[in-house]
């Protein structure tokens, strides 16, 4: 027989091993759902880039004198088997700015990630002053090279460690970093930061960080690629969160900053592309068009009637 006493003792045990039994499975549960990130990191840490710098490769030309040419340049994307690009010949020249336009999934992307060689071709070459882009050292190649993608990164550090990535060993020159960001206009806004300025913690990860609009992110990032100081700058839609005055504004300071560089663009702005010295209309994988915006305009093809949607809207 169990006393009273005995019998709140084995409730209370009870009650406690079972709670304590439910917090062990839940932190098993835990601990599963944890391993699935543990082994995504580990996958990661065991990858292996595709694209490698040959033994023995050439340094990057300083400077570069004949320019990029794709010779022939087929590519598919890996497990598709759709050609994004069929046969492409295009020729980028020194000192020349060349817009890229077309429907989506005309190849626009592919071929800023063909000259930066984040992918090489599945047919065809690229050459580089003549020279197959191959043969060339990764590292030094990248260093002329400066891209900013539509899908910029937004860094949760200070204003001024977020322009210097694009060329880390600016971080403590803090002139270089101002200068860079009088380019993209991200001057504008390091100013509205208040008294910490380019040391503002930016994001909100931290109690002390700034959040910043789609277009205030933007400059910031376009402040990266003008560090950079390369050869061949690239825009692939890098102003698609800024209004169409900011966007026509940027591309402005762009083109004249640029001037005498090799430089890419893309936009679906026409207002924005008529500012490059050659329009390059991609379709089916290859060059339907090319020429300046009077000469597209006067041959009413396929570069013609898409200013002329465009324009309507605005009409």
């Amino acid at each position: 027989v169990f006393s009273l006493g005995t019998l709140t003792f084995l409730a209370n045990a009870i009650r406690d091993a079972s709670s304590n039994l439910q917090q062990t499975f839940s932190t098993l549960s835990t601990i599963a759902d944890q391993a699935l990130f543990l082994t995504d990191l580990i996958a990661f840490f065991d990858m292996k880039p595709t694209i490698r710098t040959k033994p023995n490769a050439l340094p990057a030309p300083r400077p570069i004198r004949e320019g990029f040419e794709f010779q022939n340049v087929s590519f598919r994307y890996p497990g598709s088997e759709r050609k994004v690009l069929n046969g492409l010949n295009f020729v980028l020249r020194p000192g020349e700015r060349v817009a890229l336009i077309g429907e989506n999934g005309e190849g626009k992307t592919t071929i800023v990630k063909l000259l930066t060689r984040l992918y090489d071709p599945v047919e065809g070459r690229i050459l580089l002053d003549g020279i197959d882009l191959r043969e060339y050292d990764l590292d030094d190649l990248y260093k002329e090279i400066g891209v900013i993608f539509q899908d910029y990164m937004r860094y949760e550090m200070t204003a001024r460690e977020n322009i210097a990535v694009g060329r880390i060993e600016f971080l403590d020159n803090l002139q270089k970093v101002q200068e860079s960001a009088r380019k993209s206009m991200a001057n504008e806004v390091v100013a509205k930061l208040g008294s910490a300025g380019y040391d503002q913690m930016l994001g909100r990860r931290f109690e002390t960080g700034v959040d910043l609009s789609g277009g205030e992110w933007q400059k910031v990032a376009l402040a990266r690629a003008y560090l950079r100081d390369a050869q061949l700058l690239i825009l692939d839609e890098p102003t698609s969160a800024l209004d169409a005055r900011s966007e026509y504004e940027v591309f402005q300071r762009f083109a004249e900053l640029t001037a005498g560089k090799m430089a890419v663009f893309i936009s679906h702005r026409f207002s924005t592309v008529r500012m490059a010295d050659r329009i390059v209309v991609l379709e089916n994988g290859r060059i339907a068009e090319e020429g300046d915006h009077e000469y597209l305009t006067s041959l009413g093809g396929r570069y013609a009637e898409m200013f002329e949607l465009q324009a309507a809207s605005y009409r």
